[in-house]
């Protein structure tokens, strides 16, 4: 079970960096352990953000909520001395939203849009990005 825990949170890193990357965005990932999973500059930009990466899921018991779980290791909530942003990665998809300093991001299907922003991870992004 840790096993397949760490190959899943290491995917959705990886489609958080592609995803990020194919948007314009300038990546780079700790050395040491943080409380962040990587540090990113969106185009344009001179502010590096800590981005924490999670793996989303939808809560069938909740109308088909997608809930973030935003808690450390121990059990902590990350605050904003943790992390700036969040990225929540579902099914493949790839959502960025600010950190908020609560322990669980839920929004339904039909608010998605409003609150997440999504991030596609086609080469076509990083041609409209470039452009």
């Amino acid at each position: 079970m840790a096993h397949e825990t760490t190959v899943k949170g290491r995917h959705s890193e990886l489609l958080a960096q592609s995803a990020l990357l194919a948007n314009g965005w300038n990546v780079s990932e700790p050395i040491a352990p943080e409380a962040f999973d990587l540090v990113a500059r969106a185009p344009g930009s001179s502010v590096w953000q800590r981005i924490q990466i999670k793996s989303a899921r939808v809560r069938e018991d909740r109308d088909g909520s997608i809930v973030c779980y935003a808690r450390k290791n121990n059990g902590e909530t990350y605050n904003e001395s943790d992390c700036d942003l969040f990225i929540a990665v579902l099914n493949g998809d790839v959502y960025l939203f600010q950190n908020r300093n609560i322990s669980e991001y839920w929004v339904t299907p039909d608010n998605i849009a409003d609150k997440w922003t999504k991030l596609e991870i086609g080469i076509e992004t990083l041609k409209e990005a470039s452009a």
